[in-house]
């Protein structure tokens, strides 16, 4: 970008190339733009000139190539096996695998891979019998769903801690 153009909105994904990083632009300040890194973390400044515009939303492997470390594969924070009151995931900063956080959500995902096990016999059996009814099925295909979405958190957290 030109330093005479008009500044992107703020949360919109940037590129600072000198850096070579991957940021979100907050502001202004001095006829320098402010950035912060896309998984969060401190700000810093860069020259309008040196700062492009990328499409959102920036694909998981760029965000990998470039450092995002809410996501990025064996770094950053631990993904825990339940979200927040408002449905966002919730992440351990630090993940001491022998801490009382990190011992807990391994207990949890035990459990939920567990009842996902269960679970998958219970819609095996179902598909066994001649008459199951409309509301059978559809609660089994519902916590089929919960279920699934459980372990492939599980999987997702498990994937980024083995690397």
């Amino acid at each position: 970008m030109t330093p005479d153009q008009i500044p992107p909105l703020v949360g919109a994904p940037v590129r600072d190339t000198q850096r070579d990083t991957l940021g979100t632009f907050m502001g202004e300040v001095g006829g320098r733009w402010l950035l912060r890194p896309l998984g969060g973390g401190r700000e810093w400044e860069a020259e309008p000139s040196q700062v492009e515009a990328l499409a959102e939303p920036v694909p998981r492997a760029v965000r990998y190539r470039f450092g995002d470390r809410t996501h990025s594969p064996g770094t950053g924070p631990r993904l825990l096996p339940w979200s927040s009151p408002e449905g966002k995931p919730c992440y351990l900063a630090k993940a001491d695998k022998d801490g009382y956080l990190s011992r807990l959500a391994d207990g949890v995902e035990a459990t939920q891979l567990s009842m996902a096990e269960d679970l998958l016999g219970h819609a095996h059996a179902m598909l066994d019998q001649p008459k199951v009814t409309l509301p059978e099925l559809r609660f089994t295909v519902a916590r089929l769903a919960e279920a699934l979405s459980d372990t492939l958190r599980v999987a997702h957290s498990r994937g980024s801690r083995s690397k």
